[in-house]
């Protein structure tokens, strides 16, 4: 059995579908599947995010172990990244076994929490 997610880009007027095993598919995997139709992955591509959103329910997807039922409809968005934290970098990793969570990008949470900072 497979699934079929249906998504678009914010500009675009149709959807497109992209066919995954089974009757859900994890958010990461839907990502790939979208940079591979759309080849976004070519050349030297800059560090980009894919912004997931439901077109019925305008809910943003963040969690990319998120299982999404068969016939979601998906409004796309690509957003810029820092160096080393983009979606192609989580593919590689991905691919070599590593944790594809995105590492700490900005401060120091323990030290926030504690209330260490003073605005």
């Amino acid at each position: 059995m497979t699934s079929t997610i249906l998504f678009k880009f914010r500009s675009a007027t149709t959807y497109e579908s992209i066919s995954l095993p089974g009757s859900t598919a994890r958010l990461f995997d839907i990502k790939r599947a979208i940079v591979k139709t759309k080849d976004l992955g070519r050349g030297n591509a800059l560090e980009f995010d894919l912004n997931i959103k439901n077109a019925m329910t305008n809910e943003s997807y963040d969690d990319e172990s998120m299982l999404l039922p068969r016939g979601t409809r998906l409004i796309v968005q690509r957003l810029p990244a820092a160096k080393g934290q983009g979606l192609l970098a989580r593919f590689a990793r991905a691919d070599a076994g590593m944790s594809i969570a995105p590492t700490q990008r900005y401060g120091n949470p323990d030290a926030a929490s504690r209330g260490d900072y003073e605005i």
